[in-house]
């Protein structure tokens, strides 16, 4: 009897044994399904975007900030960033679809960016013109097309119908770099503000287009070295006083091929360089050969840019203001308010401002009521060569 009992629990251990044994390993080697649209587990995932660091512009994308407050020889334009852009994406801009129902050009949905609807002005040619490219291995280039046509006359916007009052042009700057900031200038802005787009910007043709659909010039700006670079530096296609001519302009060539349909351009940064005549010179020439015109953002007060431009009849224009240095909504107000003093004792002033939702408000009110304070808002166009030379 003992043995039979002896027999049966050694039987009943070793099944117990088996029975944990399996659970255990089912346990460890079980894997189970994954759900529809999970990628597998060694399946290399994508890796989220992230912003890239800005410390004023050592980075390609430039930015800005209001504490970088500098003087005239200083880079205005190479701050880094407020804080005020809405995004930092880089998502193209929704392409602009024909109603077939009224014929109207509407711009398409944007899903997930809650853009603004844009509203429809004009009339500026949207596509650019074949005749007046060049195609190269650096992009399509602008020409004087074979009759003589120019890009700064072909792509201008129209003039004021009332000739006689004082001219105010806003050129808005870094356009392309942050999408929706880009998407908001488009749509809630005057389309007589001058849009300059930056060559580190995505998409820029279709971003040029959109712009011009809207009724708004376009300009390209052109990275150029300032007084302290390479601390502080424009990017991978800055001109700079130490190269040859000929690099110099193959590099102006890499910028000019990155948009169409631009009516001309204006120096990012460039207290150095666009007070150097020798460097200066060939570049101005390469730009009337090409049928464009030049703003001067005068980002130095010993800027030859204007004064060269006129001795060889290239047209030009520059910037008498910065309008806000200063993110307080009070004192871009303040600003353009000195525009208006400036345009009424000269006849016609520009400013410069970036695409920040605080500008872009500020210019929205301070436009309504421009015309009743007896001032016209005009494209870029309809004041080059109209100021009086730059002291």
């Amino acid at each position: 009897m003992p043995s039979n009992w002896n027999a049966l629990f050694i039987a009943w251990a070793i099944s117990l044994i088996i029975v944990i044994g399996g659970g255990l390993t089912f346990e460890f080697t079980y894997t189970p399904p994954a759900p529809a649209g999970t990628p597998p587990s060694n399946a290399v995932q994508p890796q989220q975007e992230q912003p890239s660091e800005e410390v004023g512009h050592t980075e390609t994308i430039p930015t800005y900030t209001a504490d970088n407050k500098q003087d005239d020889v200083s880079e205005r334009s190479g701050e880094q960033d407020t804080g005020m852009a809405d995004d930092e994406t880089d998502t193209p801009p929704t392409v602009a679809q024909q109603d077939p129902t009224t014929g109207l050009t509407v711009p398409a949905t944007d899903t997930g960016m809650d853009a603004p609807q844009i509203a429809i002005g004009g009339p500026l040619p949207v596509e650019a013109d074949p005749a007046l490219l060049e195609t190269t291995n650096q992009g399509p280039l602008p020409r004087i097309s074979d009759d003589g046509r120019k890009s700064y006359q072909v792509y201008a916007a129209p003039g004021p119908r009332e000739a006689e009052r004082p001219r105010i042009a806003l050129v808005v700057t870094d356009m392309g770099m942050m999408a929706r900031n880009t998407r908001r200038a488009i749509a809630e802005l005057p389309p007589e503000v001058t849009f300059a787009f930056s060559p580190y910007a995505p998409n820029l043709i279709e971003w040029g287009e959109e712009a011009r659909r809207t009724g708004h010039e376009v300009l390209l700006m052109i990275p150029m070295e300032p007084q302290n670079y390479p601390q502080n530096d424009p990017g991978p296609l800055s001109l700079l006083t130490s190269y040859s001519t000929r690099e110099n302009v193959n590099m102006l060539k890499a910028s000019l091929g990155t948009l169409t349909g631009y009516v001309g351009v204006i120096n990012h940064m460039g207290s150095r360089f666009t007070a150097a005549a020798d460097s200066l010179r060939p570049i101005l020439d390469e730009l009337n050969n090409r049928g464009l015109l030049v703003v001067d953002s005068r980002a130095s007060q010993f800027s030859r840019t204007v004064n060269m431009a006129r001795a060889i009849g290239l047209p030009s224009a520059y910037n008498n203001r910065y309008v806000d240095d200063n993110l307080a909504q009070d004192v871009i107000t303040a600003e353009l308010q000195e525009l208006e003093k400036q345009a009424r004792a000269t006849g016609a002033a520009v400013g410069v401002a970036h695409n920040y939702p605080v500008t872009i408000k500020a210019v929205e009110n301070w436009a309504a009521g421009l015309e009743a304070r007896g001032f016209v808002l005009v494209p870029i166009t309809s004041v080059t060569d109209r100021q009086p030379a730059p002291r």
